[in-house]
């Protein structure tokens, strides 16, 4: 059974399947004032919306447009050559509705208890206006059905309802739209939803305008077996404004798509707490896919990068790179990105219970020994949720790539996108109730993209209201470019990595993450990678292993607010709460780091107290001085056997104690800047796998 009637015989159970209710959005900065007690994120989405669909509401009535004027009839197809409003009301099987009326005109479709399909062409299209509107009537229950079961590559109006000009959906009816083979709802212009209840399923996109989407209000189920909403032209118009966003500033959506819930050709906007967005890609969608063998693990290598004069390896390890084992990936299947086969691809079994791997390739009968190659990535985490590593280039004895998830499609395999939000610019979130379950990057900013203005995309992604929840396959928040927080709440429930950019700054707001590799990752980019802590509530935790909660191949830098970091749940191997390759600094705030320690402030941060080997146990810890004052408190769910901590409460030759309910755990002078040391924690230096 193919994804979109998968989708489609599951909805009906997808659409009511309850989630719990979204939180108020009680906001606390977690500053240096207090004992950082944050406010509760997300919780896991709004209740999805009711499926407005039902089939014994189609209209049975004979078929009228009003007024007829200006509508030419031939057959079952129906011409509007005019400005004005027409009302539609009554069953067309197998027609057509055409607008084609002046350059300058404005139409609209007043649809009132209306039904139309057509198995030869799109339901409604318009050919010819300045703006189409179409209306559902206050109280009306509209269809539109595309049946056609073939669509050519070539054809231009490959939507049920299809514009070349503006279109608003508005109205306060309903409207049901379905398309077998093509789009649910597109315009070569801009699309804009005002009030509708619309239910749109869709074999391609589901709604798409390819200079802009804009949503203000009304409630929508996108249903599809690509993109729930796109856009695609990132030029200028003439009037000097930016297209390609979408724009969402109201209303209630639930978005179930084979791949990108959205996809947006320059920004996307979330800029109203009046707007619900829930996300379901992939298998979230599906609830359900095709079971993968867990040992399984394919390398696509680009056709134009691989070379049979070559042989693949995957290095195989766990907490130590220097005890594994080497596995050849053997060609199996060509690889589909869209139409053409853009990789090769290779399989191998991952032998046992490796969590981590890296990548050799050496000449063709070559034994690997880890300095033979003539090319090689670096070490990571393995995504347990992906069953690919896609190699994105080979350059200067580099490999590098990203995780994806293989299909099969008639015997072949395919990869593709199936991002929550995904813009070839910037995301901007200032408000709203969002909710993201993907298997793949829940959000994703693209830089270095060239935009058909001309320009270079910057690749942010900015923060600063609303609540934010997200459970995926990847990353949960991926810019190339900065990713800053200035406020909202965010709980990364489940991700391979939490959050990824080339610049990290959190000035305010809730943050939770829970990755599976990295909690928070600077990476290479335009600038020295950078995390940077001003301000909030962040609390990060990830697993034992070759993984690390904070993890900045440049510096950290701490100045304000409160951040609780657990890395290694037993402090195994390479595991570490604050892994830098730059500087630590502390020069405001507070900061428990737990688990393994490799690397800790510089000289000139707040008193910083290290101990290496204490064990800490599951419960309710404080921080107090000598006179009963709690200067932080946090909780720990699991076991770590080191602690390091700094703060801007504490003070030179101050005494303090660290309690795990009323057991007293430690208790020390401040003598000096720095008091402790790693011991046996386990510190060693930066470097290492990232």
């Amino acid at each position: 059974m193919n994804l979109f009637k998968k989708i489609a015989a599951l909805l009906i159970a997808a659409i009511m399947l309850a989630l719990p209710a979204a939180c108020s959005g009680n906001k606390n900065n977690g500053g240096s004032e207090g004992t950082a007690t944050a406010a509760p994120a997300n919780n896991g989405g709004a209740d999805p919306i009711d499926d407005p669909s039902n089939d014994d509401r189609e209209a049975t009535g004979a078929f009228a447009i009003a007024p007829s004027g200006s509508v030419r009839q031939n057959g079952n197809v129906y011409t509007i050559t005019a400005a004005g409003e027409y009302t539609i009301s009554g069953k067309l099987a197998d027609g057509q509705i055409i607008v084609s009326s002046g350059s300058g005109d404005e139409v609209k479709l007043i649809l009132n208890n209306a039904s139309i399909s057509c198995s030869t062409a799109a339901p409604i299209v318009c050919v010819s206006a300045d703006k189409l509107k179409v209306k559902a009537e206050e109280g009306s229950y509209n269809t539109v059905h595309d049946n056609r079961s073939e669509i050519a590559d070539d054809e231009e109006y490959d939507a049920a309802i299809c514009s070349d000009c503006d279109l608003d959906l508005v109205g306060r009816g309903t409207l049901i739209v379905t398309s077998q083979n093509a789009c649910g709802i597109k315009t070569k212009d801009d699309l804009s939803v005002k009030n509708i209840t619309a239910k749109i399923t869709a074999e391609s996109t589901a709604m798409r305008g390819n200079d802009s989407v804009n949503v203000e209000s009304g409630e929508l189920i996108l249903v599809s077996n690509g993109d729930g909403i796109k856009t695609s032209n990132s030029d200028i118009s003439k009037k000097g404004n930016q297209k390609g966003s979408v724009v969402l500033s109201g209303g209630s959506i639930d978005i179930y798509s084979a791949q990108d819930g959205i996809s947006a050709a320059y920004n996307v906007e979330i800029s109203s707490d009046s707007c619900t967005l829930n996300i379901y890609t992939a298998d979230y969608a599906e609830h359900g896919g095709e079971e993968q063998s867990s040992n399984e693990l394919y390398l696509a290598v680009p056709s134009k990068k691989y070379s049979e004069g070559n042989d693949y390896y995957f290095f195989f390890y766990n907490d130590s790179d220097s005890d594994g084992v080497w596995v050849k990936a053997e060609y199996e299947t060509k690889i589909y990105s869209g139409r053409t086969a853009s990789y090769y691809g290779l399989k191998a079994e991952i032998p046992g219970e490796y969590r981590n791997m890296l990548i050799n390739i050496v000449a063709s009968g070559t034994e690997p020994d880890g300095s033979n190659y003539s090319a090689a990535s670096e070490g990571e985490t393995i995504n347990t949720a992906m069953n690919c590593y896609v190699i994105t280039s080979i350059a200067d004895g580099k490999v590098a790539g990203d995780w994806a998830k293989l299909s099969s499609s008639s015997g072949s395999k395919t990869t593709y996108s199936s991002k929550g939000i995904k813009a070839d610019n910037d995301i901007i979130i200032s408000g709203g109730n969002v909710s993201v379950k993907s298997m793949d990057d829940a959000l994703h900013a693209n830089s270095g993209e060239k935009l058909d203005s001309g320009a270079v995309s910057t690749g942010n992604v900015t923060v600063s209201g609303g609540n934010l929840y997200i459970e995926c396959a990847d990353d949960g928040i991926h810019a190339d470019g900065n990713l800053t927080i200035d406020g909202g709440n965010i709980n990364i429930k489940e991700s391979h990595e939490g959050i990824e950019a080339n610049v990290i700054t959190v000035n305010d707001g809730v943050l939770y993450i829970n990755g599976q590799d990295d909690g928070m990752n600077a990476g290479k980019g335009n600038s020295t990678p950078l995390i940077s802590i001003n301000g909030g509530y962040v609390d990060v935790t990830t697993p034992s292993g070759d993984t690390d909660a904070i993890d900045s191949n440049g510096h950290f830098a701490m100045s304000g607010g409160f951040a609780v970091i657990r890395c290694g749940a037993a402090m195994g191997g390479m595991a570490g709460s604050v892994d830098v390759d730059g500087k630590i600094t502390v020069t405001g705030g507070t900061i428990i780091a737990v688990g393994g320690i490799c690397e800790t402030p510089e000289s000139g941060s707040a008193c910083t107290y290290i101990s290496g080997g204490t064990s800490l146990a599951p419960g309710s810890y404080t921080l107090t001085d000598d006179g009963g004052n709690v200067l932080a408190s946090f909780e720990l769910s699991a076991n770590y056997n080191s602690i390091w901590l700094a703060s801007d409460k504490m003070q030179v030759n101050g005494n303090y104690s660290l309690k795990n309910g009323e057991t007293e755990l430690l208790s020390w002078t401040q003598s000096s800047e720095t008091v402790g040391s790693a011991g046996n924690g386990g510190m060693y230096g930066p470097g290492g796998r990232h």
